[in-house]
């Protein structure tokens, strides 16, 4: 079964991403079969990193409010295999 969680760590194969980077991959290309919101997104973003399957960083704010950005590890790649 697909869900939020196993979209995100997915998703983070391609590179490291925010939140709302993979909202974006999401609406761009996955909408018709696969929809959700940042609602959902945050909380499994949080959850993979607080499983050890991703890391998260805050990137620099550059004159936008600080985000963070995460990547899929090594654990995360095998759980998603």
């Amino acid at each position: 079964a697909m869900d939020v969680k196993t979209v995100c760590l997915g998703l983070l194969t391609f590179g490291e991403a925010s939140g709302y980077d993979i909202k974006k991959h999401l609406e761009a290309g996955f909408e018709h079969f696969f929809s959700t919101g940042f609602g959902s997104i945050y909380p499994a973003l949080a959850a993979l990193a607080g499983e050890g399957l991703a890391t998260v960083v805050a990137a620099p704010p550059g004159g936008r409010p600080e985000r963070k950005v995460y990547r899929i590890t090594a654990a995360g790649e095998k759980a998603l295999r």
